[in-house]
């Protein structure tokens, strides 16, 4: 495929909000495509070079690509910064600096959409000395060749956002609609199969080539990670239970660990560890692996727990804020698995042995869990659990779960299957009334005084009824300098534009946040503001669909 066939339908979506347009315009452009472009076209359109179980990263920033646009049309960094600044979007800059440009190659081609995704995946393979230069000749290389509409959809891709709205729910219906009879039913299985393998690129042509039959054989398979099914927040114990299970024989009661889901997948001697975002950070647990190893008994299977981080010293579990280093820690990792060792507690089955559990209740999943391991005290365990007896005995393991140093407590049916993807009913959270809230960073101020070179002004949201982004207030404490700088680090790079003090970022980047009290406030979108908020952590095993919801916010509200 042309590359300017893919930016011209890109036009056509970006210049329409209204979300029927969009599934059409995709689906029409789904159908005329042919077989051997399609998955690329579905990746693409969504900005996703690697899926995002891959560690594979295109290691292209902001400052790196306004650089690559100049190399390739040589109007200069300052004017490109102008008006990327004017925009506030990069992408748009590369168009106007091709446009403008003040030399052209000798020797050019048109560029095809597979060159493109080529090209940007193996910039992940460059490293050690020289590698930025090499990332910024092969984006250069591809903005030279390119029309100024081309050159905005290559600057956009390589920066992870394409600014066109097209998400899993429009790429959802549109492969329903373009392959199946675009039913909510088809929809429906269509989002099932992408629950199941998290690639749409299969989905859609699975979808073209099967219908709705293959849709439904699509299955787990390992080291595809899956998406986790995830609980709803119970207003209280006695609710909670009530609301997860009509027989109090159903009702199941687990501790809630401040630590990081993950999923386990296990083939004979290969090992890989998987978070809530499907991020594979194997390599920074080769201590889980080596527990799976030596204490798991199943050949295959896909398991579903969490991993906590200890204090050495005390035994005592530690804050996900401070755990969260033995994620992000690239090196030196033998050390961190000397500084904070972990536990990992197993809490479901999803496979095993070649059989697909999705279908089957959690009664039947944890006898085929408690069958595929042996348990060993403070390496890998079952979650601490209990079955409902009475309201009585149910307060008291909430309490010890509290006392232990725990979150709370999960609910959940015993003869229920397992939905990915999904927030469901017969699953719940008990936590202490005023839980802190996931947000967003939506826009941040550069601070003054002693931190001046800090983004220390952050500005936060949750989502609305539609998913989209709406503030709640201002953060400026509870930082340390150096989390700061990470902070500000990570932001900068999201940057879409920058008005005085004043940053627009990409809204990628959740933080966890407490805070004094909910106020009504119509200084913000949300129509609420967190009175004294304060940072707690940042979330990387979140993604920001997975931020609080503006009910969530009314909820405490109204609790409060």
């Amino acid at each position: 495929m042309e590359y300017a066939e893919f930016a011209t339908v890109c036009d056509r979506l970006a210049a329409t909000d209204a979300d029927l347009e969009q599934v059409q315009i995709l689906a029409d452009w789904l159908t005329e495509t042919d077989s051997d472009t399609l998955t690329l076209v579905v990746g693409m359109v969504r900005g996703k070079v690697f899926e995002p179980w891959e560690t594979a990263e295109l290691g292209v920033s902001s400052s790196l690509t306004v650089e690559a646009i100049d190399t390739a049309t040589g109007v200069g960094t300052d004017q490109i910064e102008t008006v990327w600044s004017e925009t506030g979007d990069l992408g748009d800059a590369a168009a106007w600096a091709v446009e403008h440009e003040t030399q052209q190659s000798l020797f050019s081609e048109p560029l095809t959409l597979q060159r493109v995704y080529e090209t940007l995946r193996d910039l992940a393979d460059f490293t050690g000395e020289g590698s930025q230069d090499r990332r910024v000749s092969e984006v250069a290389g591809l903005i030279a060749d390119a029309k100024p509409d081309e050159a905005r959809y290559v600057v956009r891709t390589a920066l992870g956002h394409m600014r066109l709205g097209v998400g899993d729910g429009t790429m959802r219906d549109a492969v329903a609609s373009a392959f199946l009879d675009g039913s909510e039913a088809a929809s429906d299985a269509v989002e099932r199969a992408h629950q199941v393998t998290n690639d749409y690129g299969l989905v859609a042509t699975t979808a073209r080539d099967d219908g709705r039959d293959g849709l439904a054989d699509l299955d787990v398979e390992l080291f595809r990670p899956v998406q986790m099914m995830l609980a709803k927040k119970a207003e209280g114990l006695t609710d909670g239970i009530d609301d997860v299970a009509e027989e109090a024989d159903d009702a199941h009661m687990e501790y809630k660990y401040d630590g990081a889901r993950v999923q386990i997948h296990v083939d004979g001697d290969e090992i890989r560890v998987y978070t809530r975002r499907l991020e594979d950070i194997t390599m920074q647990f080769p201590d889980v692996v080596e527990a799976v190893a030596e204490h798991v008994t199943a050949d295959r299977c896909l398991l579903d727990g969490e991993l906590v981080g200890y204090d050495p010293e005390t035994g005592n579990p530690i804050p996900f804020q401070e755990f969260s280093r033995r994620i992000k820690r690239k090196y030196d990792i033998a050390e961190m698995v000397e500084q904070i060792p972990v536990t990992l507690y197993l809490f479901d089955i999803l496979s095993h042995e070649d059989d697909s559990l999705f279908e089957i209740s959690l009664r039947d999943r944890l006898a085929r869990l408690d069958s595929a391991f042996e348990p060993s005290e403070g390496v890998i365990e079952r979650a601490a659990h209990r079955e409902f007896d009475t309201e009585g005995t149910a307060n008291d393991f909430y309490q010890e779960a509290l006392t232990a140093g725990h979150e709370g407590v999960m609910l959940k049916n015993l003869a229920a299957t397992y939905q990915p993807g999904e927030r469901v009913g017969y699953m719940m959270k008990v936590k202490p009334v005023m839980e802190p809230l996931d947000l967003v960073v939506t826009r941040a101020q550069w601070s003054e005084g002693r931190r001046s070179d800090y983004l220390g002004r952050l500005f936060l949201g949750c989502r609305d009824t539609d998913g989209e982004f709406i503030e709640i207030g201002r953060l400026s404490t509870g930082y340390t300098d150096e989390e700061l700088a990470a902070l500000t680090d990570e932001l900068t790079d999201l940057t879409v534009s920058e008005d005085g003090r004043m940053v627009d970022l990409r809204p990628e980047v959740v933080l966890e946040v407490e805070y004094e009290e909910i106020q009504q406030s119509p200084e913000y979108g949300s129509g609420y503001a967190l009175r004294f908020p304060r940072f707690l952590d940042v979330r990387d095993d979140l993604s920001p669909t997975d931020v609080d919801s503006i009910e969530r916010v009314e909820s405490l509200y109204e609790d409060q």
